[in-house]
């Protein structure tokens, strides 16, 4: 499995360098703006995720410049291009974007652009800061122009590292058929593998309506535990309850991340009595302190709702801070130079890039679904202190 995923990342790689010509990278004039453009799914499946990363995004911009917008007194412009998922509509984004001479480039909530999107930064020189896109191959000691305001997919899967009784235990993983799915089951078998676990996977298609010969797979199969990557919001309710209408809980310990508010119902819901097992990367509140208290004052009056991936947005705003403070001609080496060594706290507490692989050293969480007047609302459960991969 691990051999597809690199030689499917290898792939996307190739043909994303073959298809963009190189564009100059001369620098910004001191005296303008800071053009930032922000590339991630406003339409389609992903919606949900790209809408809180952007509000996320703005609302960090804002807060961390006093209200004013600006850096260094030059102000911040934003170009917000919809990818709807698709890899080919964010590559011809990224690459009008780097013609028009943008500064940093930002965004996307799919593994599979995010990997088509890479080696466009690193021809060009232009730094791609990317944001909820989980898989461990956007970044790495090779990927220089390459940052991440979310986290990776091992990230995700670490809080299991304490997960027991496991040894001896069989697993079925049920993924998604995607660099997304790909990553976590990768994942999942590295930390529960080293523990002694078995596995049996299950790969569903992404365009799947119909869970129930799935589902029936994954009862047959009679796990320990089981556990799903999914994320393609509109179908997520679908497939749990298959699972759900299958018995698969009955025997079958679920293992899964904690996705949107939106799914906080259905998960309390579907998971009642099974002792699921929920993973997060943020949910509001997760961490007390100046700025999500903020946030939460903000958007309560603004009348929005945080998401999981709100926080990305925030920290991706304080990322482009970082690299763009002090340097007077957006030159890209001195953002690398810069970001290297961005240490902060954010809404999840501490976080800091890891200068070895640009992967954001943070925290990462257990939680459950309690049920609070006809509702379900997460609570933390355990915190897993910086994480590092």
């Amino acid at each position: 499995m691990l051999k597809k995923y690199s030689i499917n990342t290898a792939l996307i790689a190739v043909l994303a360098i073959a298809l963009v010509s190189p564009v100059s990278t001369a620098p910004a004039n001191a005296a303008g703006d800071i053009n930032i453009g922000v590339i991630t799914a406003t339409s389609g499946g992903l919606k949900s995720y790209g809408d809180a990363y952007i509000d996320g995004l703005e609302w960090g911009l804002k807060y961390y410049t006093g209200g004013k917008n600006t850096i260094d007194g030059r102000k911040i412009v934003l170009t917000k291009k919809d990818d709807g998922g698709d890899a080919a509509s964010a590559t011809a984004s990224f690459k009008e974007m780097v013609g028009n001479g943008t500064n940093i480039i930002v965004g996307t909530a799919s593994s599979t652009v995010a990997g088509a999107l890479v080696p466009l930064a690193m021809q060009n020189k232009v730094l791609y800061i990317s944001g909820p896109a989980k898989s461990d191959a956007i970044t790495s000691a090779a990927t220089k122009y390459v940052f991440r305001s979310g986290n990776t997919s091992l990230q995700d899967v670490a809080p299991l590292q304490k997960l027991t009784p496991i040894r001896g235990k069989k697993v079925v993983l049920f993924v998604e058929e995607n660099a997304f799915g790909l990553g976590n089951s990768y994942a999942a078998k590295l930390y529960l593998g080293a523990k002694g676990a078995t596995f049996e996977e299950i790969k569903v298609p992404t365009a799947t309506v119909d869970f129930t010969p799935f589902a029936k797979k994954a009862a047959d199969a009679k796990g320990d535990y089981i556990f799903v990557a999914w994320s393609y919001a509109p179908t997520a309710g679908a497939l749990f309850t298959a699972l759900a209408q299958q018995k698969v809980y009955a025997t079958a310990r679920p293992i899964t991340g904690l996705a949107g508010v939106a799914t906080y119902d259905i998960y309390g819901y579907l998971f009642k009595g099974a002792n699921a097992i929920l993973t997060n990367s943020y949910f509001p509140g997760v961490v007390k302190n100046k700025a999500a208290d903020a946030l939460a004052a903000d958007y309560a009056k603004a009348g929005k709702t945080q998401d999981l991936f709100t926080n990305n947005g925030v920290n991706a705003a304080q990322m482009i801070i970082k690299a763009v403070k002090g340097n007077a001609n957006l030159d890209v080496e001195q953002m690398v130079t810069n970001l290297e060594s961005f240490s902060t706290i954010g809404l999840t507490g501490s976080i800091k890039v890891n200068k070895a692989n640009h992967t954001l050293i943070q925290s990462m969480f257990l939680v459950k679904l309690t049920e609070v007047n006809g509702h379900y609302v997460p609570s933390l459960v355990s915190t897993l202190f910086d994480v590092k991969v």
